[in-house]
């Protein structure tokens, strides 16, 4: 997928991304949760990278290398670290983000604000700087900082506030209870879903279910039982290889769900653009109130469940980047800083074109061209050439409309096969025995796939022209900073 120093990246960004410790050692970290919290990921740097796989790979140094040119947002010198969200689950979006980490050196938020040129605030008694990204950095303490997203001074007041003197987590009781899996593995990624989707839209998706088309089931007692779901857990177990399982679980009796649980969650996950190809190999068990996948996950499927996960953590780093530059000419600094960020934008949009040759649905890719649009927005650009940045807001701006292209594509579908229905013409005759009619229905799934056929190629080849674009800027974009700096981009 990525070129082969990138598959190895790629594996640690994953780890330090999503791994996490023992429960009690989270507990200080989850009790700076907001409680309208349904989503979090916790990570545990150190044990990540005293895993034997990690040893063997030297994921510690390439690592390194990655933060070092900004391809990755965490520093290395991370200790731990939770990622919470509140998520509108109808579109997958988030409301507001969180990360609150821990680090074995001191942070200064000064520092931070000089480097990224953010504006230094006091929230309650708290220093803070407000970033770029749209997204608070606020010291907690000498070794602790917490970003939240967006940049909302009330909110973010009134989160420091809720959690100030707080000493247990104030959790959800499901992603409470998922703390505890932290004892034995390393990457856990919890959803609380309870309540989140009503009985008559679940009805309805299960009615156009591919994975239960021609199936015998009793479709009122499967929506019960999915108006029941709780949640899902993804637990990473890194030890000599990675290791995955993923938890579903309900509240009451869903064995009406067994046969077709396998299924139904390949096709709930490629339908929001989260699937990952190493579950369709997995083993799953079922229980009344539980269904199970495990196996092993693949490189590639580290860097899939990445995919899942965003964060606004870009500030957290901001004081390590400029350490190494602080000291040349600024003209210099300059050339590397723009350099690196150029590289990292390129080497994002080659992984999304392998992305785009493995995704299963267009929804998955344009979950993808968010995600990375959304990484680009949050590199450092301390010392970036302005012109180099306008291309930076440029390809973002470009990578968000074809994610709408492709999004579209389904709503634009949805509404025009609405308007296709059972409809008949009829020709016939009166007579003395009677009539005779010669009666023709149309056919409306033709119809209906002509349509979806149709708005499928609209959207992609409007997709492909967007990227096509984006080539030709990024050949200009090369050609001026190389004239400029003379030095290769």
């Amino acid at each position: 997928m990525f070129r082969a120093h990138c598959l190895s990246i790629s594996c640690v960004i994953l780890g330090l991304l999503l791994a996490r410790p023992a429960a009690a050692q989270f507990e200080a970290l989850a009790a700076k949760v907001p409680s309208t919290a349904n989503a979090i990921a916790l990570l545990d740097a150190q044990k990540l990278m005293a895993s034997p796989l990690a040893q063997k790979e030297g994921w510690k140094e390439k690592y390194e290398q990655a933060f070092a040119t900004g391809l990755v947002s965490i520093s290395p010198n991370t200790k731990r670290m939770i990622i919470a969200a509140q998520l509108d689950v109808a579109h997958m979006t988030p409301l507001w983000e969180l990360a609150v980490a821990d680090f074995d050196e001191e942070k200064s938020v000064a520092e931070i604000a000089r480097n990224t040129k953010g504006a230094i605030d006091t929230v309650g008694d708290l220093q803070a700087v407000v970033l770029s990204d749209n997204s608070y950095c606020v010291q907690l303490e000498p070794t602790r900082l917490g970003v939240f997203a967006p940049a909302n001074r009330q909110t973010v007041a009134r989160w420091l506030r809720e959690v100030g003197s707080r000493t247990e987590p104030g959790l959800s009781p499901y992603l409470k209870a998922t703390l505890a899996a932290s004892e034995t593995s390393q990457i856990v990624i919890a959803f609380d879903l309870e309540d989140a989707v009503p009985a008559e839209l679940i009805r309805d998706k299960l009615a156009g279910s591919a994975a239960l088309a021609n199936k015998r089931i009793d479709l009122d007692a499967a929506t019960k039982a999915l108006a029941g779901l709780r949640g899902v857990v993804l637990e990473v177990a890194v030890t000599d290889g990675s290791f995955g399982r993923l938890m579903v679980h309900f509240n009451g009796d869903a064995s009406v769900l067994a046969p077709f649980a396998k299924p139904l969650l390949l096709e709930v996950l490629g339908n929001q653009g989260a699937m990952i190809d190493d579950i369709a190999d997995w083993k799953v068990t079922t229980e009344p109130q539980k269904f199970t996948l495990t196996g092993p996950l693949s490189q590639s499927g580290r860097r899939r469940v990445l995919s899942l996960i965003d964060h606004p953590t870009a500030a957290l780093i901001a004081a390590d980047k400029s350490k190494s530059t602080s000291a040349q000419p600024e003209s210099s600094r300059m050339a590397y800083a723009t350099q690196q960020y150029f590289k990292s934008i390129t080497t994002i949009r080659d992984d999304l074109r392998e992305k785009a040759k493995d995704a299963k649905t267009f929804g998955q890719h344009a979950m993808w061209l968010d995600n990375w649009a959304r990484k680009i927005d949050r590199m450092p650009i301390l010392d970036v050439d302005p012109e180099m940045l306008a291309y930076g807001n440029y390809t973002t701006a470009r990578m968000r409309d074809a994610s709408a292209a492709l999004k579209g594509i389904g709503i634009r579908s949805s509404a025009q096969q609405a308007q296709v229905y059972q409809t008949y013409s009829s020709s016939g005759y009166a007579g003395y025995y009677g009539g005779g009619y010669n009666v023709q229905w149309n056919n409306v799934q033709g119809q209906r796939r002509a349509i979806g056929a149709t708005e499928r190629a609209t959207g992609a080849t409007t997709a492909q022209g967007i990227s096509a674009e984006m080539d030709n800027e990024t050949v200009k974009i090369r050609q001026a900073m190389t004239a400029k700096y003379k030095i290769n981009f």
